[in-house]
């Protein structure tokens, strides 16, 4: 079990500024050197769990928003790294994003790798960090039932049920899969 002593902070205000400032650094050399034209970005450091970074696009009906995303707790614990690596794969993602758009590329494909390179940076995909004393998310998962079998779903497959998005069906006897138990999740 963890002491209190153990368990790392998240990254300190001033320590996020550097960091959003640095992703804007690298945001503005983008520009300089492909000509592009910046499209709005939100930084948060609201990422929670095993990655570093993340660059997404959440699409409405008439809009869409861009965020980097940062996860505090692995920024605290390896500042220089992340410093150094972390903060331009995320801005290549955005950059490859408004150059050929998302649908159009592999995520960590050659577009994205050129931009990395245009950075200076390591195209590594990922880093293997010990993440002990960081908060981790905890993953939900929903016991759902067919006519042979039961089904752990996860939030996301769970929710699209509710919201009558998606249907989902038992790849072994065909049937559709239903909740076993309003009450049925587990952790």
């Amino acid at each position: 079990m963890n002491k209190q002593s153990d368990i790392i902070q998240p990254l300190s205000a001033e320590l996020q500024r550097q960091v959003i400032d640095q992703t804007r650094v690298y945001i503005e050399l983008a520009q300089d050197l492909l000509n592009i034209k910046q499209r709005p970005v939100e930084i948060s450091f609201n990422l929670k769990g095993r990655c570093a970074g993340m660059y997404r696009v959440y699409r409405h009906v008439f809009s869409q928003r861009r965020e980097i995303r940062y996860n505090a707790y692995i920024f605290s614990k390896y500042y220089d790294d992340n410093f150094e690596t972390t903060i331009p794969h995320e801005v290549a993602h955005y950059v490859s994003d408004l150059i050929y758009g998302l649908k159009n590329i592999r995520p960590h494909g050659k577009e994205w790798k050129a931009i990395m390179q245009l950075f200076g940076a390591n195209d590594a995909v990922t880093a293997d960090y010990d993440l002990s004393g960081i908060p981790l998310r905890k993953r939900t998962l929903y016991t759902y039932q067919c006519d042979c079998r039961e089904h752990q779903l996860s939030s996301v497959r769970h929710n699209r049920m509710n919201r009558s998005r998606s249907h989902y069906y038992c790849s072994y006897c065909k049937s559709a899969l239903r909740p076993k138990d309003p009450l049925s999740k587990t952790a």
